[in-house]
């Protein structure tokens, strides 16, 4: 999660990657491909009906590789996929009766753009998308986004070791089980209660965490693995597990139901 990130409140490659099939500058993987090689937290959500992506159409064009992921009732289309930092993707509602909608260059004039920037799709769980960042550096940031409007319901970040480890739909409410993790601008090794009370008075953290004393010794230990220790400067990683549950209108609960570890910044 990225330091001041509020995280109450609302970036990979695909994750359904698999064989491709090229036909007239467009490459369709059906949606028994589609699955054949979904990643462990892919496979938490619901499976495409099919994935089709464009190849860029030269070295330099900026939109970039184009990947239209289909769903039930929906298709979310996603630019630049085949680089780090892919652009804004929208999603397209389907009537159950309509024929598949093409993946083209434009997108469609009623799709509805989602603020997904430098992230690509996760999966989709019943009405909520997510979506992950391309390229983190530490924890990585996440987005629950409706499936309906495209707007952003609840952003945070997972440690990038063990992502998420459950999703699940209740009742219509989301249910995410993930070890939450935070890039901290300061070293809790370094600067202990200062880099502790800091995060919690721009409340990275919750209110309960910035009560207790800072994690140091489970820091410094964490710093010192490897065969090469790391500078007690290194700004930290700050990791704890979550259970967390996102409506349709926004309203979240996060229940912290670990303790607190920390990693240095990679």
């Amino acid at each position: 999660m990225r330091p001041g990130l509020n995280p109450t409140s609302a970036r990979s490659a695909a994750a359904w990657a698999a064989p491709a099939i090229v036909c007239v500058a467009a490459v369709a993987i059906a949606g028994s491909a589609a699955a054949a090689t979904p990643s462990r937290e892919a496979r938490l959500f619901d499976r495409p009906a099919a994935i089709k992506t464009l190849p860029p159409k030269s070295a330099d064009d900026a939109v970039g590789q184009i990947t239209c992921t289909y769903y039930a009732g929906l298709m979310v289309r996603e630019t630049g996929t085949d680089a780090p930092d892919p652009g804004a993707a929208t999603v397209l509602q389907v009537a159950a009766a309509a024929p598949r909608p093409a993946c083209g260059r434009a997108a469609s004039p009623i799709a509805i753009a989602m603020k997904t920037d430098g992230y690509s799709l996760l999966g989709r769980k019943g009405p909520f998308l997510v979506f992950e960042a391309s390229d983190p550096n530490g924890a990585v940031d996440f987005l629950v986004i409706s499936a309906s409007s495209g707007a952003t319901l609840f952003e945070d970040g997972k440690s990038d070791r063990t992502g998420l480890r459950a999703a699940s739909l209740v009742n219509g409410v989301l249910r995410l089980t993930y070890t939450r993790g935070l890039n901290a601008t300061c070293s809790v090794v370094k600067d202990g209660a200062a880099c502790w009370a800091s995060l919690a008075q721009a409340g990275s953290i919750p209110a309960a965490l910035g009560k207790a004393p800072p994690p140091v010794s489970v820091c410094a230990a964490a710093y010192r693995k490897g065969p090469r220790p790391t500078p007690a400067d290194d700004p930290s990683i700050i990791l704890y597990d979550v259970a967390t549950t996102v409506d349709g209108a926004g309203k979240t609960n996060v229940t912290v139901r670990g303790p607190v570890t920390c990693e240095p910044m990679p």
